[in-house]
C-alpha cells in the first residue's frame, strides 16, 4: 500500500539488503537505487518517511520513500559507505 505522497521534486528511492554482497564482503551490505543507479552501501541515514513495499520478484521486501537528495559518503578507512538520505 502507497501511504506516502510526493511533495514538489522530490524523487523515489527504495533500498533492500543484498545477501550475495553481504557474503562476499564480509559484512551488512544495502543496495540503495536513487536515479536509475544502484549504489552498494553500508550504512543508510534516513531523514525522510519511508514505508516497506512488497514485490512479487526479488528483491522481495524493499524499503521505499520519496527525497530531494541522497548523499554517499565514504567514511574513514574500515568503516564503508554510508548514504544520507534528504
Amino acid at each position: 500500500m502507497n501511504t506516502l505522497t510526493k511533495r514538489g521534486d522530490q524523487r523515489r528511492f527504495f533500498y533492500h539488503y543484498n545477501k550475495p554482497e553481504s557474503m562476499a564482503q564480509g559484512c551488512n551490505v544495502l543496495t540503495l537505487h536513487w536515479k536509475g543507479r544502484c549504489h552498494m552501501v553500508n550504512d543508510i541515514v534516513c531523514h525522510v518517511p519511508t514505508e516497506t513495499h512488497k514485490q512479487k520478484r526479488q528483491p522481495h521486501c524493499v524499503v521505499r520513500g520519496w527525497a530531494t537528495e541522497v548523499i554517499h559518503l565514504y567514511l574513514k578507512r574500515n568503516s564503508g559507505h554510508t548514504a544520507v538520505i534528504h
